[in-house]
């Protein structure tokens, strides 16, 4: 009996979201530990570069407008500790406040897309770009993030009109997609490029990467770009054995809960154990 009900038990498959969550809370540890405990970080720093485009990817994918409560308290609590190190000064709001403002203004966004086509999304670049000097001031990872979240918001979009061309067809789009869903895919292209372009561009300026790091963290950003312009939710070809899916199932269930876990202990540990870091 223990047996066959064993044995009909629906497996517990791995996402291709839960991958991409996976990943990026990796990158994000990597970055972290590397920014509070190493004395030379500039690698730590290259691969913690690669965890912000697919947060925020993320939030301008999905379609949902509700906004977690414990996403506010969470940037709140996470934003005065970064103030508590810097002794008060001002910081940037933590990057959970900026996935707020995106979720609320995501359906604006997209509402003008709809309403204006390449008229409404360059309008949107334009002014992200002209924002993208000053809005780090304002916003963790500043207009770089919310470029990142139009690319998720625009692969979504794309593979929305897709669905629909094969719907109408009695399949799967692998046909020629129709006019809309090419010139959806062309938005996503380009959104992505300028999001990467704009994503080096800022992140050098704060970094100063030498000629390696810099070359390895473009090559890397490419690899990641056409990574999310592939991207579309639905169980992963790639299994892992049912204890790895446990684990990378939890993470992209829980990956918000354990990037603010991970970087509070790191900024308590900062403040009041000083004598830890190199």
């Amino acid at each position: 009996m223990h047996s066959a009900t064993r044995s009909t038990a629906p497996p517990q498959l791995v996402d291709k979201t839960d991958w991409l969550k996976a990943a990026a809370i990796i990158f994000v540890s990597v970055g972290h530990i590397g920014f509070f405990f190493m004395e030379d970080d500039r690698w730590w720093g290259v691969f913690g570069r690669f965890a912000a485009p697919p947060f925020f990817f993320l939030v301008g994918y999905a379609q949902s407008r509700t906004v977690p409560f414990h996403w506010l308290w969470l940037g709140i609590v996470l934003t005065l500790l970064e103030s508590w190190n810097a002794d008060w000064t001002w910081v940037a709001p933590n990057i959970l406040l900026s996935f707020i403002c995106i979720r609320i203004a995501r359906p604006y966004a997209q509402k003008l897309i709809e309403n204006y086509g390449w008229a409404g999304l360059v309008l949107l670049v334009s002014l992200l770009v002209l924002a993208a000097p000053a809005a780090g001031k304002i916003f963790d990872y500043g207009a770089e993030g919310w470029l990142w979240a139009l690319v998720g918001l625009c692969q979504r979009r794309y593979l929305n009109y897709i669905t629909a061309v094969g719907n109408e067809r009695g399949t799967e789009c692998t046909l020629a997609p129709s006019l809309d869903a090419a010139t959806a895919g062309r938005m996503r292209l380009l959104v992505c490029l300028v999001a990467a372009v704009v994503f080096v561009w800022q992140e050098q300026k704060e970094f100063s990467f030498p000629a390696v790091h810099l070359a390895f963290f473009i090559v890397g950003l490419s690899v990641l770009s056409v990574g999310l312009c592939q991207f579309r939710r639905g169980e992963s070809r790639i299994q892992p054995p049912r204890k790895i899916a446990v684990v990378v199932r939890f993470i992209g269930r829980h990956t918000l809960e354990i990037y603010a876990i991970q970087l509070a202990a790191s900024e308590l540990i900062v403040k009041l154990l000083p004598e830890l870091l190199p």
